[in-house]
This record gives C-alpha cells, structure tokens and sequence, in this order.
C-alpha cells in the first residue's frame, strides 16, 4: 500500500494544527494529550488501532514509546519485529515509515530537534556535536528507557504549570539514556573534520563564560580565533550545535537561574531589574522573554519553585 499523494495534502493528524509538522497519513490516531515544551521539546500521548497508516516528520527526531497494546503493529515497508507494551522506535528527521497497526493501542511521542540532541551530548558527554547521528530504531527495549517514559514522563500532570520544570528533566534524562544505548555515550577517535580546533573552542567559550555582564561583539570572538567573523559563526556552529549567540544568551539564563537558587535559599528576594543587568541583559522584560523560552517559567516562577 503506498501514498501517491503530496504529504502536505495528506490527511494529517497531530498536535500542531494547520501544516503540521508530523504527519500520519490516512490515519485515526488520537491526541489524548500533549505538552509544549521549552527548546521546541514536544511531548504527545496518542491512541489508534485496526489501520494502516504513512508516518514521516520533516521537522525533528521522533522518539516512539508503546504503552499498551501494539502486540500485531509491524513496519510494512521493512522486515521488523512486532511491537508491545514498553519498546520503543526512534525516527530520525525525515525518515518515512509505512506500518499495520493492529487493535486498540497506546503511544506516546516525544518529539526533539537535531540541535537540542547535540547540545545535550556535548554538555552532558563532552561529545562532539559531528558524531551524533540517529539510526532508525524498531521496537528496542531498555528497562530505564521505559521506566523514564512511563513514571518520569507520563506520572505527571501535563496541564500543571508546576510540573513544567519536573518534566523536562524528565525529557533530558530519557534522551540521555538513549545516547546510552546507541552507545554514543563513548566518543570514537576517529579524525573529524571542520569546526574549531578543541583549544580554540575552550578558548572561545571561557572567553564568553569571563565576559557575558556586557554585550560581547562577533569581531572579539573570530578574533581569539583567528577566523573572519563569516567563517567563526559557522565553525562554531559545526562545534557546539547552536550559534555564538545562542550560546551566550544560554549562559546568561543559566547564571540566572544560579544567582535566582542561591536568592531561595537564603529567602532572600533579588531585583529582577538588577538581576537582568548583572546576567548581561538589557532590561527585566529581555530577560522575562529569554527566560521563559528556554525554561519554561517566569523568573519570579522559578524563584517561588524553588523556594519549595
């Protein structure tokens, strides 16, 4: 059975409204719930059953718990084993699938982009960003793999403001795992090629840790690397898997986050006015924006949470 038609013609069922970025063609697959996470980390729990359905995302990873049922779901367009509660299938970015799907199932989909994949490699593993690269996967199983996915993702309340933070280390905890049984955990040393040699790297970023109080011009930091500010923006991207801008702007949230725990537990209450200004930030409402987009929670929110 195939799909001659444009997917974006296709009927589509997922959490994301018009256009779609994920698509299951031809399918009754129902969003029971779903979660929008900081970094575009997406969380869906769906149910479906008795069809056969295209599957292909052009935006990001797709990590594929099963829940219950899936005992007689199959891929059609490749040999596979069959599928049950607890395994798991991961599809790369764009990767297309066709499968049957048997009776009554549950499933939860953790959607992440390819830079948010590396990031955590790199910060968690010191990996270079290059060596991270998806297979697909079929019905894998992993006891801490599921165990994260059923009690550290699914045992919460998604619709609780309060639980946002909780979740999403629940989120980086499941994908590092994951790193783990692709084995990716143990860097090769095979010669890559591209990006900034490792001492200019360390250079670079010790460079923005020393200096992030006050902006920080693109000219200083090709300058430490001896690159053009054309050529330093793309190698650092190639080595760290985000812009230099990102990257400061990450390091400004996370002293943020430092100096607003070091404030609860001393119960102390910091200006957010002088706090923004101390991280680099132009004002309050700069870092209210940058905040909230990459921890989920206002400032103030993250204070009160961590207050207990």
């Amino acid at each position: 059975m195939t799909d001659s038609r444009n997917p974006t013609d296709s009927r589509a069922v997922g959490p994301s409204g018009v256009n779609r970025p994920t698509w299951f063609f031809d399918s009754n697959a129902a969003p029971r719930r779903c979660l929008g996470l900081p970094e575009g980390l997406r969380l869906v729990q769906y149910r479906n059953g008795c069809e056969r359905v295209y599957y292909q995302n052009e935006r990001s990873h797709t990590f594929s718990l099963y829940l219950d049922g899936g005992h007689r779901t199959q891929r059609t367009d490749q040999q596979s084993r069959r599928g049950g509660p607890g395994l798991f299938c991961l599809m790369p970015k764009g990767a297309y699938s066709a499968w049957e799907i048997g009776p009554t199932q549950e499933f939860m989909h953790l959607y992440f982009d390819d830079d948010y994949l590396k990031r955590l490699a790199l910060k968690t593993f010191d990996l270079d960003p290059r060596r991270v690269e998806l297979p697909e996967l079929n019905f894998d199983s992993d006891p801490a793999i599921e165990a994260l996915g059923r009690y550290g993702l699914l045992g919460w309340d998604w619709q609780s403001g309060d639980n946002s933070l909780a979740v999403e280390q629940g989120v980086q905890t499941l994908l590092v795992n994951l790193l783990k049984h692709l084995q990716l955990d143990k860097p090769e040393p095979a010669s890559l090629t591209g990006g900034l040699a490792p001492q200019v790297r360390e250079r670079v970023i010790d460079y923005i840790q020393a200096n992030y109080q006050r902006p920080i011009r693109l000219a200083e930091l090709a300058a430490i690397a001896g690159l053009s500010e054309y050529h330093f923006c793309r190698m650092f991207r190639v080595s760290l898997a985000q812009t230099p801008q990102q990257f400061l702007t990450r390091v400004r949230i996370e002293r943020a986050k430092q100096q607003l725990e070091q404030a609860a537990a001393i119960g102390h209450k910091p200006s957010l006015a002088q706090l923004a200004l101390d991280c680099g930030f132009s004002n309050q409402s700069h870092l209210g924006r940058q905040f909230k987009s990459h921890i989920g929670t206002t400032p103030g929110q993250y204070l009160r949470s961590r207050r207990g």
